[in-house]
């Protein structure tokens, strides 16, 4: 098992509630894929399947739907298959990501998400 903890500021989080025009979308979504690319440079490389769970923490404790983050958390699983963790983020390769909600970070505007890596074969 891996664990990967990635701290995102808000301006580059993203929701599936946000309506954004795509060239702010584009734009997190590079800046969160290139953070978790650098991210993931200590990470060992996995061949197989693996099962993703993403425990997410918002700055602080509020209402959530974490089933909203996934577009953050897409650009994170992405920048970890640029980085090469793991061959692809298709089927064959990545089960998940499951989403559940962590404690806050108490950290005022950071978000975090924290990735749990477990081979599955």
């Amino acid at each position: 098992m891996q664990e990967l903890v990635i701290d995102i500021p808000a301006p580059m989080w993203q929701t599936s509630n946000q309506r954004l025009h795509h060239m702010e979308r584009a734009r997190r979504t590079k800046h969160v894929r290139t953070l978790a690319g650098w991210a993931a440079r200590n990470l060992t490389p996995v061949t197989g399947t693996v099962h993703v769970m993403a425990h997410i923490s918002a700055p602080k404790k509020s209402r959530a739907d974490v089933g909203n983050t996934y577009p953050t958390v897409k650009a994170v699983i992405d920048g970890l298959t640029d980085a090469g963790v793991w061959a692809d983020d298709n089927d064959d390769h990545l089960v998940g990501p499951d989403m559940r909600r962590a404690a806050p970070t108490g950290v005022p505007g950071i978000y975090r998400i924290r990735l749990t890596i477990t081979p599955t074969t």
